[in-house]
């Protein structure tokens, strides 16, 4: 039976391969070469605060790699209900909302080689760690679209510099899915606002809206009688508050990029497959760019 430590090599090699495929440049190993000063219109993929609500990937950054792994832990404490038949028919009414304990907790890797993967498997030193609880709503609003307004409170850890930061987050996302020739299409809107103090250092806020577009369609392939889709999107994503300055002595002083697009494609079964209980998320490629910015990753999960 083949032991853990070869289960996690191979998890590994699966990764990296995956991540090869990015049209990035060499990663340098940490130890050996002077940490690449990050561009101004980095700075936000770079907050160690703000890490719970960047979403899985794996970033290609000034040469250097910023990996976040965001496992959606959430207990579901209410179902959403539709009205009454009566108030239904009339128009009157929304029924009851559905409400749901959110239990995320982020991983963060910084400036690791990916061909470390291959011989030592998974990296096990952890550099950032969030846990950030919340509680998120699900109801209807006119013309089909879905409503997801949230809140979260937690702390986050750079375990590199001993720092903690306590976030606070709240938001609301909208969408909007309905068939066309081409495929299911879904409009995606979403606002957040996060707030975090760090020890020591002044508060940090930012403000992010967020629109897009996807459209998902159906593989002819089915691999072991499983019905997979593909999915091709686009978002823009605008800071009206961009993030401040992280904590990193090489970091420059001016503004960031505060207009983002990204585009990509992601890929996934029809139905969603779950393995012991977890449900496996999308995966994907995207690229997200700007004035001085240009950032490829891999995406895991949610898209926007």
């Amino acid at each position: 039976m083949p032991s853990r430590r070869s289960a996690s090599r191979r998890a590994g090699a699966l990764a990296a391969l995956s991540v090869a495929a990015l049209p990035c440049g060499p990663l340098a190993p940490y130890a050996a070469a002077e940490a690449v000063p990050l561009r101004e219109s980095e700075l936000p993929e770079a907050n160690f605060a703000f890490a719970h609500r960047l979403g899985s990937g794996v970033y290609e950054i000034s040469g250097r790699t910023v990996q976040v792994y965001s496992l959606p832990f959430e207990w579901r404490l209410r179902e959403r209900e539709p009205p009454p038949a009566d108030d239904a028919a009339s128009g009157a009414g929304r029924g009851r909302s559905g409400l749901t304990l959110t239990l995320p907790v982020t991983l963060g890797f910084f400036d690791f080689r990916l061909e470390d993967v291959l011989e030592a498997g998974l990296p096990r030193d952890i550099a950032t760690l969030s846990f950030v609880p919340g509680l998120r709503w699900d109801l209807v609003a006119g013309d089909g679209w879905e409503l997801q307004p949230f809140i979260q409170a937690g702390i986050a850890r750079d375990r590199r510099s001993d720092l903690r930061s306590r976030v606070a987050t709240v938001g609301i996302t909208a969408d909007r899915h309905r068939g066309t020739d081409l495929g299911r299409l879904r409009l995606h809107h979403a606002f957040e606002y996060a707030h975090a103090g760090i020890d020591g250092f002044p508060g940090d806020d930012f403000a992010l809206w967020v629109s897009g577009v996807e459209l998902t369609r159906p593989l002819a392939a089915q691999p072991g009688r499983r019905a997979f889709d593909w999915a091709p999107y686009g978002a823009l994503r605008w800071y009206p508050d961009a993030p401040a300055v992280p904590v990193l002595s090489s970091a420059p002083s001016q503004g960031i990029t505060r207009l983002q697009g990204e585009i990509g494609v992601s890929f996934g079964t029809v139905e969603p497959l779950r393995v012991a209980g977890v449900t496996l998320p999308r995966i994907g490629l995207g690229w997200r760019f700007g004035d001085r910015l240009s950032v490829v990753r891999l995406v895991i999960g949610e898209r926007f």
